[in-house]
Parts: structure tokens; C-alpha cells; sequence
């Protein structure tokens, strides 16, 4: 499966949308000591939590799995040592990683520049770590995922109250209502501020103002604003978000796709929902793939893109995509 900029899973129950968001969460950091943010854990020791144990990583809960991941990007790695030598500076031009379950350690394949010879080298450990920061150097973490789960929200609210000091400095706490959801909601919210341990929305009535625990708000807009929060702080390279639509209005699941399709970061979303595929189509995002899901009955998922222009043509049809999937993915 080749990945856009900006991708659309779509699929049945149980079709592997939330499996794909996950393995790809794991190529982030899955060193079992490394916390990242915005939960203050590591990724595998997190989608462990979610799943219930990390034995259920691997399907049939028994046996050895392994994912492989090949990443389309581009880093910078100095002093590594390599065939009797340490090179300073190395450019890398391309990484395969493959993440085996029992070792908690990545082993990656990387194309490298060496005085400006190509060659593959094999590396983990702490120069694995240093790769992935150099991937993503504007941020704290290569990837932020957002599961549909009430406790990750939760959790987004915790880090978004401890750091509330970062958010107000880069004015995310007054962009998010200015920018990305003025008109999409009745109310007339200015701005987002801690009180007694949680964070609050001040809300202007009548020439007045009120305030509003940001708990109490639509469960549409709590996720969107915890989300926005999250993501800009951490600053990930890649945002992977499992069932996008819920709680959410036609209205603001646009504010949604807009501002991450002008994030300039890499998305990663599963969506049962037309309203989603309608809202894509409006907003045209660069390299925007719809891929289809559909599982075989020896458990294999197979999946075709759509570009943006098909996704139109089939909407402006009438057709309703979710139900085409059986015919059009082999």
C-alpha cells in the first residue's frame, strides 16, 4: 500500500482500518523506553493499552509477527560508524524498517550517501532514535495518533492542560475559535484557558461573557479543540485519526479536513462516513488517495486508491462508495 499526502481508509467493520493506523504508529517510536507525547508513553506500550495486552499485536494472540515499513523521506544522520569508519554526515535516502514482536527493537534497512557512494545500512538502537528525530526536527514525535476511544481524549485534555503555558505562547488557544471554527458553531467562543485543573472556553452573550468547561462543550467541538491542541504542539510529521466523523457536523468536519489538509503534514484517516468523502472532494487537498478496504476469506486485506478525480465522478454519480467496494477492489 503506497501512501499520499493526504489518505482516506474506508472499509467494513473489522476490514483492518484501525490495524493499518496503528502499525503505522508503531513505526514512530516503538522502543518499549521511549515515552512520546501527547500520552507520556511509548507507542507500542499505548496500543498495547488500547488493545488490552500486547500478545494481541499479533493476530491468533500467539507466535511471531513482524510489519514492514518502507518510509519515503529523506534525514540526516552524523557520526555513524560504518565498515571500519565514522562518517560525519550521512544522507539518507530512503529507510525500510521491520518491527518484530518480542524484541521491542526496530531493525532498519537504510539507502545512505557515503562520499557519495549509495550504500545499505543496517542500524537500531540509539541511532535509530536519532533517524527518526532528524525526520522530524520541527516536532517532538514522528506521529501522533488519535484513536476513537473516550479515554484518549481524556488524555489529550491532560497534556493539553499541562502545557496550556506552550499553547497560549503560539496563540492556539484563540486560533482555534478565530480561524477554524468561527461560523461552524452558534455560539461566539473567544478563547481557551485553564480553572481548577481543566481547561475553559469563554463564550460571549449579550455583551457579556461566560465560561464554559471545555468538557461541557459538543463532543464534536471538545474533539476537534483537544485535537488541534495536540497536534500543533507536538508538531508530528504524520497524523493518523480513527473514525474522524464522530460527533462531528457536516459543518465542522470541513473546518476539520481543511485545517489538516493545510497542515503541510502527512494524514492518515479511517472514515466510515460519506459526509467525510463529500468534504475531501470540496476541500481538494494535495495528493488525496481514497483507499478501499476489503478483506479476503484467508484474513488478507487488499485495498485500491482512488484518486481525487475518480472520488468526484463517482459522488457527483450518485453512487454510494462504501457499497462499490466489493466490486472494484480485487
Amino acid at each position: 500500500m503506497e501512501l499520499g499526502k493526504f489518505n482516506v481508509l474506508v472499509g467494513r467493520n473489522c476490514g483492518g482500518k484501525t490495524s493499518i493506523l496503528q502499525a503505522l504508529y508503531l513505526l514512530a517510536m516503538p522502543m518499549l523506553a521511549m515515552p512520546i507525547s501527547p500520552y507520556s508513553r511509548s507507542a507500542i506500550e499505548y496500543v498495547g493499552d488500547l488493545v488490552k495486552g500486547l500478545n494481541r499485536l499479533v493476530y491468533g494472540y500467539s507466535g511471531e509477527a513482524a510489519i514492514d515499513l518502507e518510509l519515503g523521506v529523506k534525514g540526516v544522520l552524523k557520526n555513524l560508524p560504518y565498515s571500519q569508519k565514522t562518517f560525519d554526515v550521512v544522507h539518507v535516502e530512503g529507510v525500510r524498517v521491520s518491527l518484530a514482536t518480542g524484541s521491542g527493537v526496530p531493525v532498519a534497512k537504510v539507502r545512505a550517501s557515503l562520499d557519495g557512494e549509495e550504500a545499505e545500512i543496517s542500524i537500531g538502537g540509539q541511532t535509530y532514535l536519532e533517524l527518526v528525530s532528524s525526520l522530524n526536527p520541527e516536532g517532538s514525535a514522528l506521529a501522533l495518533y488519535v484513536p476513537n476511544e473516550s479515554e484518549a481524549y481524556r488524555k489529550l485534555h491532560d497534556y493539553s492542560l499541562r502545557n496550556i503555558d506552550g499553547i497560549v505562547k503560539r496563540g492556539l488557544h484563540t486560533r482555534v475559535f478565530r480561524e477554524h471554527l468561527k461560523g461552524v458553531v452558534y455560539d461566539r467562543f473567544t478563547e481557551v484557558f485553564p480553572r481548577d485543573g481543566e481547561l475553559f472556553a469563554r463564550k460571549e452573550v449579550g455583551g457579556t461573557a461566560i465560561y464554559v468547561s471545555l468538557n461541557d462543550l459538543g463532543e464534536g467541538v471538545r474533539r476537534f479543540v483537544l485535537t488541534y491542541f495536540a497536534v500543533e504542539h507536538v508538531n508530528p510529521a504524520l497524523v493518523l485519526w480513527d473514525d474522524v466523523e464522530v460527533a462531528t457536523h457536516p459543518s465542522l468536519m470541513d473546518a476539520l479536513l481543511r485545517w489538516l489538509a493545510e497542515s503541510e503534514r502527512q494524514v492518515v484517516m479511517s472514515t466510515h462516513s460519506l459526509d467525510v468523502l463529500q468534504s475531501v472532494a470540496l476541500i481538494e487537498p494535495e495528493d488525496a488517495r481514497i483507499i478501499l478496504l476489503k478483506k479476503d476469506g484467508d484474513d488478507v486485506i487488499h485495498h485500491r486508491s482512488l484518486e481525487l478525480d475518480e472520488l468526484k465522478d463517482i459522488l457527483e454519480g450518485g453512487i454510494d462508495l462504501r457499497a462499490m467496494i466489493e466490486g472494484v477492489v480485487p
